[in-house]
């Protein structure tokens, strides 16, 4: 009788995988097909070989809690070199609702995520197969803006550390490059929209202005976020189902609205860091020149006092809204902020945020700050570095500071 019974249901499964429409077979991927071009495609480009690594998973969980709000018409693939092997995965919602995901191994053996080279290996290997009207990245991973690598111990400025031993610390193997970033994205064969950046420090004049032309918006922070990041569950349908930055920045600030900690984020569309670079120009030869000595020390930053607790001096990141309107007339204030606000077009904030380099609580102080920093060079033995490094940046020529006599 066992053996009967056995045999029927063999027989009726096999009877229903030959109808036409099987029920079992009705749930599938709701997504647009493989070679076809999708409107918008979302991808996350997670370093996490490093102090933030248990970060990253819990992040790949809110993003899952995303996936049901997916676009049939939109794709999200998730990169991810955390202290495993490094994964691309593509997420998509299925007819029922519910969230599904393919794997992809694209490399062999394990490899350095932070470099310029593996990254353009993730981005071609998707877009060869999975074409895209445009494309948004999120890069996500520790962060340092404009200096000259994480905690000064490399000579890049750069986003991402890949310690290279699957492990928790912070060592550096290598790290992206911005101009390097930069250069890859103008190659990319779709579009860059928008890249945001889930790093510290990243929303500097030095740092946008290497990127222009590289994405039309970059989304990102002018001082430290906090270790959780973006709130993935609610931000992943900002980006498909909006065309630009305010949604996303509203989003990741609400999520910290009932929290003692918070961030402050800002949109600059790359296309007016040109004219602002030029209209700071003379601004900068009139009031910052080298002969001119100025303490800065009331002045509104994303780093007071430029301190590391216990380690190496840091820039003090001053807001750079903050210092025009301090130092230039009200006419030159009004004709300057005008590009300004044709570069950094969207400010969100946290009434304030948690400063874990210098150990304290910062304040957001929305009357004079503009949401993108810039350096201040100064007369200053501490500063005979940063001034060293800046003057390797594109910016420092463009906005006066070479013609100043820095």
């Amino acid at each position: 009788m066992p053996g009967r019974v056995g045999a029927f249901v063999f027989f009726l499964l096999m009877t229903l995988v030959s109808c036409n429409d099987p029920v079992f077979l009705r749930v599938r991927p709701d997504v647009v097909e493989k070679g076809d071009t999708a409107r918008r495609t979302l991808v996350v480009y997670m370093m996490a070989e490093n102090s933030l690594n248990n970060y990253a998973s819990l992040d790949v969980k809110e993003i899952m809690e995303a996936v049901p709000s997916i676009p049939r018409d939109c794709r999200l693939f998730v990169y991810v070199d955390d202290n495993k092997f490094p994964m691309i995965t593509q997420y998509f919602r299925m007819t029922n609702g519910e969230a599904g995901n393919s794997n992809f191994h694209p490399f062999t053996t394990d490899v350095c995520s932070s470099d310029t080279a593996a990254l353009g290996a993730v981005l071609d290997y998707i877009l060869k197969d999975y074409p895209t009207e445009s494309l948004d990245l999120v890069m996500w991973s520790h962060g340092d803006g404009w200096l000259r690598g994480p905690l000064n111990s490399a000579p890049q400025r750069s986003i991402g550390i890949d310690n290279g031993k699957n492990s928790y610390s912070n060592s550096v193997t290598k790290t992206i490059e911005v101009e390097e970033l930069a250069a890859l994205l103008r190659r990319m064969p779709a579009r860059v929209d928008r890249l945001m950046f889930d790093a510290c420090f990243m929303q500097c004049a030095e740092s946008c202005f290497a990127l222009r032309g590289a994405a039309e918006w970059i989304i990102a922070s002018p001082a430290e976020i906090p270790g959780d990041g973006a709130l993935y569950s609610t931000l992943i349908q900002n980006f498909f189902n909006s065309d630009g930055p305010e949604d996303i920045l509203d989003s990741y600030i609400r999520a910290y609205e009932n929290r003692p900690s918070g961030a402050v984020l800002s949109a600059v569309n790359t296309r007016g860091m040109q004219h602002l670079a030029d209209v700071t120009y003379s601004y900068v030869i009139k009031y910052f020149n080298s002969e001119k000595r100025r303490d800065y020390t009331d002045v509104f930053s994303y780093l007071p006092g430029g301190k590391y607790s216990g380690s190496p001096a840091y820039p003090s990141f001053f807001d750079m809204n903050a210092v025009m309107k301090k130092y230039l007339t009200p006419d030159e204030y009004a004709h300057w902020r005008e590009a300004f606000d044709g570069a950094v077009t969207y400010v969100a904030s946290s009434p304030k945020w948690y400063s874990a380099v210098c150990g304290q609580v910062i304040g957001y102080d929305a009357a004079v700050g503009g949401g993108m920093s810039m350096y201040m060079p100064q007369h200053y033995s501490r500063n005979d570095k940063f001034n060293s490094d800046f003057i390797t940046t594109e910016w420092y020529s463009a906005a006066g500071w070479q013609a100043a006599g820095w």
